[in-house]
């Protein structure tokens, strides 16, 4: 008897064992489902990265491993008992469903066409349905289905399954982070050129466009309330001058400050303003490493420290400031917008110019910004006035398309947006020759300024943040600012005053050409700019003013 129970229990035993060996680790689920969504859906991916790189094998297989990873990543995030296989389910669905809008149409699922498909009526969704449709995700869907039904998840004990969870999410994020460091060369300028390529990248880029149009939905639902900062700035009777004063502010685009002839660099890059009474400072730094974070930062009180972009762009900033005290504010922008800065300010964007000789497909050279300020000048001012040009500057990869045939002092130039591919030289050579097409700006306003008997004048310059030319294996910016090279973040700054401007505000040469060499950065930005008015708030730092001290 004894013996029978002992045998019955040996075969449950071996039984339950051998079923046990049966059951899938969630992990391998996950990263099976991950291998399946990366070959199943991305062939619009890799056909338009094909496309753009071809012959590029080593870059188009790192492409594919990174988004291999992005889906596993996903995928790992959700592995849970209960959550696991209805999020494959709808991840394939949707990859499915946008890789048939992909294929049949040539439209792309971003954020835009999410909002029009929640926004759609029921008669227009049925006009985009068919029997081709449904057999195409169909055809998809048939590859989850089969591996819910065939592969049965084991379920973990908790404190074993958080522990493989955490290994398994640091692996695969370290993994995407290696791939990502060692072939930043290419990749970089690769996402540059070809944006559009990532909105090929299924399942991730229709979920990532979800994600943000959410955040936009609930962002509408509950608004930031605007703040008004520095409603109590003035310009004091006693600082108001016989002729207004106008400044003109030159906010730069990707120019770095040690390829600068003013700054000590070996080339003539700065061939018109190294012989006009330029102040350069030399030691200055970016608040970020791009202009969507840098522009913000600059033109608000926070400083690097403490900026938040969300707070920065719902608050008022300097020239909302300089308004609210009764200084006459524009904006003239020949880059893509300002970020938000300007949004309160008259503004033009000078690249609108369809038929102007110095634009082409919707980019302008930057000579486009005088005809701009001629315009302004010739108005009749009374008031003291800030005039900014946003310049399109030094923007990459595309140097070569910044500077005229009469500012190409350095040839020859890198043409290919696949900056890996051109000789180091001639980067070099396409970059410096934007430098120079600035300081033929910059030296052209400060002439126009000059010329001007009814107003005390100044020029104040300065870039919003650097960029890396290939030194390391690293080009164009954007870098966390943690890591980024100084090549990204040491930017040039430039002050020039008419005599009856430096008469007026007192600011002798001797001072200001002694602050060349002193710490400064964005931070001094929005101080500075009050201090050239005069203007008195609670917000205003002397300390951060950098000709307070003169």
């Amino acid at each position: 008897m004894f013996e029978a129970i002992l045998s019955q229990s040996k075969s449950t035993a071996v039984a339950l064992s051998a079923g046990q060996e049966r059951l899938w680790h969630p992990l391998w689920f996950a990263l099976i489902s991950a291998l399946g969504m990366t070959l199943l859906l991305n062939g619009p991916f890799l056909a338009a990265v094909q496309a753009k790189v071809p012959g590029q094998y080593a870059l188009q297989l790192n492409l594919m491993a990174i988004l291999f990873l992005l889906n596993l990543l996903l995928l790992v995030i959700f592995s849970f008992h209960r959550l696991q296989k209805p999020v494959v389910v709808a991840l394939f669905a949707i990859g499915a469903f946008s890789y048939y809008f992909i294929d049949s149409f040539g439209i792309v699922v971003d954020k835009s066409m999410l909002q029009n498909a929640v926004e759609t009526d029921a008669a227009e969704a049925m006009g985009v349905l068919t029997i081709g449709m449904l057999w195409q995700v169909i055809g998809v869907m048939l590859f989850p289905l089969l591996c819910i039904g065939l592969m049965k998840v084991r379920t973990l004990p908790l404190k074993q399954f958080f522990r493989h969870w955490l290994l398994a999410l640091v692996l695969v994020t370290l993994s995407l982070f290696s791939l990502v460091a060692s072939g930043y060369s290419e990749l970089a300028p690769f996402f540059r050129n070809y944006r559009e390529v990532k909105h090929f990248a299924l399942p991730v880029s229709p979920v990532a466009a979800a994600v943000s149009l959410s955040s936009d939905l609930v962002k509408k639902q509950f608004p930031t309330e605007f703040m008004q900062l520095g409603q109590d700035a003035i310009q004091p009777l006693s600082v108001k001058t016989e002729k207004p004063r106008l400044i003109v502010m030159v906010l730069g685009e990707t120019a770095r400050a040690d390829h600068f002839q003013l700054n000590g660099y070996a080339r003539s890059t700065n061939p018109q303003l190294s012989h006009l009474p330029v102040y350069s400072f030399t030691n200055v730094s970016s608040c970020g490493t791009a202009t969507a974070h840098s522009v913000p930062c600059m033109f608000s009180n926070m400083g690097r420290d403490l900026y938040k972009e969300s707070q920065a762009k719902n608050s008022s900033n300097v020239l909302d400031i300089l308004q609210y005290a009764g200084i006459d504010v524009s904006w003239l922008d020949n880059n893509s917008g300002c970020k938000g800065v300007c949004d309160r300010v008259p503004t033009q964007f000078v690249f609108e110019q369809q038929k102007n000789p110095l634009c082409h497909q919707g980019q302008c050279l930057d000579q486009v910004l005088l005809d701009a300020l001629e315009q302004q000048l010739k108005t009749p001012q009374s008031s003291d006035k800030l005039i900014v040009l946003h310049q399109l500057g030094s923007h990459g990869p595309e140097y070569f398309k910044r500077s005229s045939a009469k500012d190409k002092a350095f040839l020859p130039e890198c043409t290919d947006k696949q900056l890996q591919l051109c000789a180091p030289s001639d980067i070099v050579n396409a970059y410096d020759n934007s430098i120079v097409a600035t300081d033929h700006l910059l030296a052209a306003v400060i002439a126009r300024l000059n010329s001007q008997k009814n107003y005390q004048t100044a020029m104040f310059y300065v870039s919003d943040h650097g960029e890396s030319l290939g030194e390391n294996g690293i080009y164009l910016h954007g870098l966390p600012y943690w890591m980024a090279p100084k090549a990204q973040t040491q930017v040039p700054l430039l002050w020039w005053m008419s005599e009856p401007y430096a008469s007026s505000a007192k600011l002798t040469p001797e001072c200001v050409a002694s602050k060349r060499q002193d710490s400064f950065s964005h931070d001094n930005v929005f101080h500075s700019l009050l201090g050239m008015f005069q203007i008195k708030t609670s917000l205003y730092q002397a300390s951060k003013d950098m000709f307070r001290s003169c």
